[in-house]
Order: structure tokens, then sequence, then C-alpha cells
């Protein structure tokens, strides 16, 4: 397996992760720090939430998805996104395989997907317990 080349993927992965969930930590308690909040506001916070933690995993596939046109494991970014998106989210249909010199990162991209959900997970829980708590402190 190509080691080198799925521990980069990873660490990129986790530095895109990582810096988006700074990001939106950070806008969350600058504009959303006013308590109680109504139901309707907290549920707000949590659909873009959402749709922010989505797009960091889309960006982390197409980081994948492009790796594979570039070393020609895929025949064009479309297919690759497609490959790259079963693999990350550990879906798998099996339709579609690299080259055999190349397999060991589908079991790297699995793994990144698995750590990655895992870290928005915590996230998610983070906000939820925030948004619920009786008063909230941005310390």
């Amino acid at each position: 397996m190509n080691l080198i080349p799925a521990y980069l993927l990873l660490a990129v992965s986790v530095a895109i992760h990582a810096t988006g969930l700074i990001f939106l930590l950070r806008w969350i308690l600058r504009a959303h720090s006013n308590h109680p909040a109504p139901l309707w506001k907290s549920v707000w916070v949590l659909i873009r939430v959402s749709w922010s933690i989505t797009a960091l995993h889309i960006v982390e596939i197409l980081i994948w998805a492009g790796f594979y046109v570039l070393v020609d494991c895929m025949p064009d970014i479309h297919t690759a996104f497609y490959f790259s998106s079963v693999t990350y989210t550990t879906v798998g249909y099996g339709d579609l395989l690299l080259p055999i010199e190349w397999r060991g990162l589908a079991g790297a991209e699995a793994l990144t997907g698995i750590l990655m959900a895992g870290l928005s997970t915590g996230f998610f829980f983070m906000v939820m317990n925030w948004l619920s708590a009786p008063t909230r402190t941005s310390s």
C-alpha cells in the first residue's frame, strides 16, 4: 500500500475539517451568544451547522477524488467523485475499484471518513449541548 499518499490525504482531510469546525465554532459563539434563544433560532443554527459540516465533507471527498484522477486511478472527476463518495462514507458499493497498486487507499479513505464523521458528530453534540444549556458562556 502507498502509505505516504494515504497519510498525506488523511492529514489534509483533518486540516480542512478542523479548520472548518474551528471557524464554525467561532461564528456560533460570536453570532449566537444571546440567551435564551428562541427555539426556531436554535434549530436554524443547527441547520446551518449541518450544511457547513456537509460542505466540509464534500471538500474532503473532492480532495481524495482529485488525487485519484491525478494518479490515473479513475478516468475522470465525476467517476472519481462517485467512487470517493461511496468510499469515504463507507457505503462501498464495489462497482468501481482502484488499480491494484492503489487499492489500499480505499481503506484509508474509509477510515478517514469514519474519523471525520466522528469528529462531526462530536462537534454537533457539543453545539446541541451549548444551545440547550440553561446559561451560555463562551469560555
